[in-house]
């Protein structure tokens, strides 16, 4: 009876396992999707990693691990994702909503729309779909095919804001401005609390010339938002064609203190202070300008200008030189040069711009007369008074509107997202984050691993170690270790002068262990010299141990890293880059080029003895890829890389160098997935990287997108 008892016991809980198993998934999901609810992206992600390895045949985890990579900017990855949802199910709107999205920030507008269509025929009433629909119309510019999708999400939500909102900006598009203006109109009755339809409609009335209506609209949009500094931007272009020159100001020095890199706020604050003699202050409005946008000539000739009122006249020449390089057959550069030069006592110079000036003035002058007799204009035709003050777009590049206020070139972009507190948490790619390669591995007691809910990395010769347990610590790979502290130092010496105790009287057989762990514990206190003895002796005691072979290589990459940091703090070494960073040498350095090349090739060497004892060993073929990497050998680290992956499918660093090194060879597709693989496996920074450089960098906020 007892056996039988046993027996059904058993029975219960093997029949309880699969239960057990669907319990464990189904809470690592709402977990995941709570995460996201609360924008910590990377968390979610790591959770639907666990889901999908559990069970890699559901959809929903590829579904939600690919909206997490959205709102990190992976779209590759993010695509990858979702495709493989509907793979495994293709009965999902929101999954074809959401391809969608991605392929249409990638710029594939077609299989967008393709996409949006799949989902339509699942749920014909998908409001989601149909806003997103229009949008990849209106980026195709097929504005009578977006403003009669509009219309149909209209008719199933005839007070949905985005669907007014869109639809205006389609109407205004295809030239129906009194049409937008109704809907602008409608979504403001529609919600009285969302600034939007204000701050459109103050567009369109601006457009109108009805500024005072335009002006109380922003009024209220800046009521409703005050963060937004494009609603200042706008007010202040309205007050400034109300003559109300204090407060297009003022408006202006709010964008600035919203948007301290805001290069138009700047630019338009310094035409006016120029406009009513403000030189000096105008005059470093225009340098900040020409910190953040280099590249802008317009604001360098006004700058050139005023430096050529004030009497700077060497700062004015440098700024017309540019200019003049430039622009070749514009006239006033020269003339303004000719009187720069004259008070620079350059007379032959001076004689030499004005004849430039004189003689590109009269070719323009008959350019003129020849279009005016070929149009059958007269001289007297003059062009109607605008009715409003000139001003120029925001990307005009044409020089003779160097003093115009510039106006934005549409209805604004999504304002930026405020940084959230956490570091891992929220739209981390839009962090500024230095982008340098993982380093190099090595093995330690003191780790500071600062990826994502990863398990430490193993391999069974530390694990033999660890087992002996030199010292009361842990063995692991890490390619960060933690900074020892006066307290933490202390005791590292005081476990170091443990083991030469040991040392003095242990057997023959357990030396090389204790040499390992104290070799490996100078390592961690910098003492490098005594580490790279204390791993010779036990490579003299056993030359084919692999952590030891492994800590020598490491060592030696510290020491080299350390003379590279010492030489970057020399003036004449200035240029050199410490880290893994992507960068050229220094000239006239070649003689420490020669001792770091000898020093790498050692550590090849004890790198190349493990992958020959142990071909599968993926850190070794890790850290080889670092140092070809160093050397410059992009190719070859691209191998060694993809050697490590292949032997661990799961190892994050070397799929975020491997990809990081790609988009420096311009293979951004590539580079593009391995970044997001890595991101994936935890390396957050990824994000950063496809954000600036991977493919898919470019904006895309004609609209919000709905999902």
């Amino acid at each position: 009876m007892l056996k039988a008892r046993h027996i059904l016991l058993l029975l219960l809980l093997t029949l309880q396992l699969p239960i057990k198993a669907q319990i464990d998934t189904d809470r690592m999901t709402i977990i995941g999707r709570n995460a996201l609810y609360f924008e910590d992206y990377v968390l979610a992600i790591q959770y639907f990693n666990q889901v999908i390895q559990a069970k890699p045949y559901l959809s929903e985890p590829y579904y939600f691990r690919a909206l997490g990579k959205y709102n990190l900017d992976d779209l590759k990855g993010a695509e990858q994702d979702v495709s493989k949802a509907l793979e495994i199910n293709p009965y999902i709107a929101d999954a074809w909503n959401l391809r969608g999205i991605v392929r249409q920030k990638l710029g594939r507008t077609p299989e967008a729309l393709s996409d949006y269509q799949s989902g339509l025929q699942l749920e014909p009433k998908n409001i989601n779909l149909l806003i997103n629909k229009g949008i990849a119309e209106l980026h195709g510019k097929d504005y009578e095919a977006a403003i009669n999708t509009y219309s149909t999400a209209l008719q199933h939500a005839p007070k949905l804001l985005s669907a007014l909102l869109n639809r205006g900006h389609a109407k205004v598009a295809s030239g129906d401005t009194l049409g937008g203006l109704a809907d602008f109109s409608k979504a403001v009755e529609a919600n009285p609390y969302v600034p939007d339809g204000y701050a459109n409609r103050a567009v369109v009335l601006y457009q109108l010339n009805e500024y005072e209506k335009a002006l109380a609209d922003l009024d209220k949009a800046v009521e409703l938002r005050p963060e937004d500094a494009r609603f200042y931007m706008n007010r202040g272009i309205i007050r400034y064609q109300l003559d109300d020159l204090r407060g297009t100001l003022s408006d202006f020095d709010k964008v600035i203190e919203l948007e301290p890199r805001n290069a138009m706020a700047y630019s338009n604050r310094g035409i006016l202070r120029a406009q009513v003699g403000d030189t000096n202050r105008a005059i470093e409005d225009f340098s900040r300008v020409l910190a953040l946008r280099s590249d802008d000539l317009l604001t360098l000739y006004y700058r050139a200008m005023l430096y050529t009122e004030i009497g700077s006249y060497r700062e004015a020449l440098a700024d017309l030189n540019i200019v003049a390089d430039n622009y070749p057959d514009f006239a006033p550069v020269y003339e303004t040069r000719a009187h720069v030069r004259q008070n620079l006592g350059d007379t032959h110079g001076a004689e030499l711009d004005y004849g430039t000036a004189v003689k590109l003035n009269l070719e323009r002058r008959e350019q003129v007369a020849q279009n005016e007799k070929s149009s059958g204009a007269t001289a007297d035709s003059e062009e109607e008074k605008p009715a409003r003050k000139a001003t120029r777009s925001e990307n005009d590049r044409d020089i003779r509107n160097y003093n115009k206020v510039a106006v934005l070139d549409d209805f604004g972009n999504e304002p930026d997202e405020e940084p959230a507190t956490n570091p891992l948490r929220g739209r981390i790619q839009n962090r500024n984050i230095v982008i340098d390669m993982e380093g190099i591995f090595g093995i330690t007691y003191y780790p500071d691993d600062s990826l994502v809910h990863r398990l430490p990395y193993f391999h069974l010769e530390i694990d033999r170690i660890n087992r002996q347990q030199p010292i009361p610590r842990t063995l692991r790979l890490a390619n960060a270790e933690l900074e020892a502290d006066r307290e933490k130092a202390a005791a590292i010496f005081s476990q170091i002068s443990a083991l030469t105790e040991q040392l003095k009287t242990a057997p023959e057989a357990d030396q090389a262990t204790l040499y390992f762990a104290r070799g490996t514990l100078y390592n961690t206190v910098l003492n490098l010299n005594n580490a790279l003895d204390d791993f010779n002796r036990v490579l003299s005691i056993t030359p084919d141990h692999l952590p030891a072979l492994f800590n020598r290589a490491y060592t030696r990459f510290k020491m080299v890293e350390t003379i590279r940091s010492m030489e970057a703090e020399l003036p004449e070494a200035g240029a050199l880059q410490t880290g893994g960073t992507l960068t050229r040498p220094a000239a006239g350095s070649n003689e420490g080029e020669e001792r770091r090349i000898l020093d790498y090739d050692l550590i090849n060497d004890d790198l190349q003895h493990i992958t020959d004892l142990t071909p599968n060993f993926a850190f070794a073929h890790y850290n080889l890829g670092v140092v070809q990497a160093q050397m410059r050998n992009f190719e070859t680290a691209i191998t060694h890389f993809s050697a490590a992956i292949a032997a661990q499918p799961d190892f994050a660093e070397a799929w975020f160098n491997r990809g990081l090194i790609r988009i420096f060879l311009e293979q951004e597709s590539e580079g593009t997935l391995d970044l997001s693989k890595a991101g994936e496996l935890g390396i957050f920074k990824a994000y950063n990287v496809i954000k600036r450089y991977g493919i898919g960098a470019q904006p895309w906020s004609d609209s919000e997108e709905e999902e």
